[in-house]
């Protein structure tokens, strides 16, 4: 690069950083198509954890939210930093107190309204020194690309993803920054607040596409105007890492089971204890059941906080099968790298979250998809899986076994059909990249022509 030319910078945002390695699978796939178009660029990434990513992407990275603010955790209650023991009495004698407090008229919400107002005014006092210093930051960031995932929602409210979106669009506006939404997801969107922000954040890009119509659709109908185009999930256009060589036995078939937290109150936005322990007690039964029937059974964990304690909570109740020599032992998986190993020990998946089901397709494993949310059964249905589908919130154990038998008989079909629809998805792709990098005078790559 000559000495005058400056170096162009350019932004990954996610509201990753968290250890789910789906949205670590999307962040890579951006920073490869970058580093293909723009090889000599500065990449600088802007996420939940930016000492996080920047372990894991090799890249400087910032935060989009003040890492001291209020939030709620996904962190396991037994992660929380343990507080010093000081006796029973002493605990009593707090206890008591407290509720005598209570007692008195009006006192429990003058604390509330004392609380509140300290925190509104922290807020105030804090937030623009934040604002300013990530203005500067984005100042000479040419392109901001929003690294897909569910990015357009309110699950946590709106004071979480939608007002977190709209500040980072007005910055990127002030800094002159180009903003991309790169095959986002989209709903829930509930409240009007909510809608009025994505609406605003929608029109302040510079382009914006989404990873199905079902997202298409609901920004549609909460009012955006103009286009809203539908183009794959940003990770088919990854370049997966090898797997790293694992022993295995060849005369067994490998089951891995990819599980979710599913109404668990450590994780999920509305827990509920009855229909979480269900669950664990379906899959619990169909391991054991794999088990009696000569099948070799791997849990993987596509988020690596919140997974593993579900995985440990179904291997608890398999009443001694969790120990089974049939039941293989994970991997430890902090990473893609190691994911994509463990993924392809796999003969057949068993996915719930989303890009369990995605990456294990990129894999070209046969998948049977648990789906909690609709995005799940149009993935399946764009590689033509969708006969291979259950509702997570309603399926039996019958009818898991029965949809498993199916996808084992019909495996070999399975993944000639999936290796022939993935193809076209990754040329989808690499036209998105090609117009969005064109936003900013980038001429697409050469690439070897194809029958």
């Amino acid at each position: 690069m000559p000495s005058n030319e400056k170096q162009r910078r350019i932004g990954v945002f996610s509201h990753g950083g968290l250890k789910n390695l789906g949205d670590e699978a999307l962040f890579a796939a951006v920073i490869q198509n970058v580093r293909l178009r723009v090889p000599d660029a500065q990449i600088v990434g802007f996420t939940a954890n930016p000492e996080d990513t920047e372990s894991r992407h090799g890249i400087p990275a910032y935060p989009i939210a003040r890492l001291d603010q209020p939030h709620k955790s996904n962190l396991p209650a037994a992660a929380a930093p343990a507080m010093p023991d000081r006796g029973p009495a002493s605990t009593t004698r707090r206890s008591s107190w407290k509720q005598s407090i209570k007692t008195v008229p009006g006192v429990t919400a003058i604390a509330q309204g004392i609380r509140t107002t300290l925190r509104v005014t922290r807020e105030f006092l804090l937030e623009p020194k934040f604002l300013w210093q990530s203005y500067k930051r984005l100042r000479g960031v040419e392109l901001l690309l929003v690294a897909g995932s569910q990015q357009l929602n309110d699950i946590y409210g709106a004071w979480a993803f939608p007002i977190s979106l709209y500040k980072w669009s007005v910055l990127s506006r002030l800094a002159g920054t180009k903003v991309a939404l790169l095959s986002v997801g989209a709903g829930p969107i509930s409240s009007s607040f909510s809608q009025f922000l994505i609406r605003r954040v929608l029109r302040m890009c510079s382009y914006r596409s989404y990873r199905d119509t079902i997202s298409s659709e609901l920004v549609t109908s909460i009012g955006s105007k103009g286009l809203h185009p539908v183009f794959p999930d940003l990770a088919y256009s990854m370049r997966l890492p090898e797997p790293r060589p694992v022993p295995t036995d060849k005369k067994t078939v490998v089951v891995g089971i990819n599980p979710v937290p599913f109404y668990d109150g450590r994780y999920w936005a509305k827990p509920n204890p009855a229909r979480y322990q269900d669950y664990v007690d379906k899959f619990a039964r169909f391991a054991q059941w794999l088990n009696q029937n000569g099948y070799s059974t791997l849990f993987f964990p596509t988020q690596a906080r919140a997974d593993v304690l579900t995985i440990q909570d179904i291997r608890a109740a398999m009443n001694g099968g969790g120990n089974s020599p049939r039941m293989l032992e994970s991997l430890p998986i902090q990473s893609i790298g190691d994911l994509v190993t463990e993924i392809a020990r796999a003969d057949l998946v068993i996915a719930n979250r989303y890009h369990g089901i995605l990456l294990s397709l990129a894999l070209n494993k046969p998948v049977l998809g648990m789906a909690y949310h609709e995005k799940s059964r149009a993935l399946l249905e764009q590689v033509g899986q969708d006969d291979y589908v259950l509702n997570i919130g309603d399926f039996s154990f019958d009818e898991l076994v029965e949809k498993f038998k199916a996808l084992h008989a019909h495996a070999a079909q399975s993944k000639e059909e999936i290796a022939a629809r993935i193809a076209p998805l990754r040329v989808e792709l690499e036209r998105q990249f090609d117009i969005v990098f064109g936003l900013i005078g980038i001429e697409p790559p050469p690439r070897p022509e194809r029958n």
